[in-house]
C-alpha cells in the first residue's frame, strides 16, 4: 500500500470506531430473548465431574493398562534369559533378597 491508501484507511477506521450504531431497545431483547432459546437448559442436578473410568478410557483404556501392568510384572518377576545379560551389563551383579527366612523365629522350640 502507498502511503495515501494508508492515511485513508486510518482514517476510516477512527470515524468507524468513533460512531457507535443505533440499535434500538427492541432489537436489543430480541437478540436476547434468542440467545436465552439457544442456551442449554439446566435441569437442576449438576453435571458430573469426569470420572476416572472416563478418564481411562472406558473398557478399552482400563483392559490396556491392566495387560500392561501384568505384562511388566510378569517380566519383572520372571525375566527372560534374554534380559539378564543385558541388565547385568547395564546394572552390575544382581542382588537376591530372600523374602522368606531360614529358620522361622515364631515357632522356634528354644525361646
Amino acid at each position: 500500500m502507498t502511503e495515501p491508501e494508508t492515511d485513508e484507511l486510518d482514517m476510516l477506521f477512527a470515524e468507524a470506531r468513533e460512531t457507535r450504531p443505533d440499535v434500538s431497545a427492541a432489537l436489543t431483547a430480541r437478540i436476547v430473548a434468542d440467545a436465552a432459546a439457544e442456551m442449554p437448559r439446566r435441569t437442576g442436578r449438576a453435571e458430573a465431574a469426569p470420572s476416572l473410568w472416563r478418564a481411562l478410557g472406558g473398557w478399552v483404556g482400563a483392559g490396556t493398562l491392566g495387560a500392561a501392568t501384568l505384562a511388566g510384572v510378569w517380566i519383572g518377576l520372571a525375566a527372560p534369559s534374554a534380559l539378564s545379560g543385558v541388565t547385568g551389563g547395564l546394572l552390575g551383579e544382581p542382588v537376591v533378597v530372600s523374602l522368606l527366612p531360614e529358620s522361622d523365629l515364631l515357632l522356634d522350640a528354644e525361646g
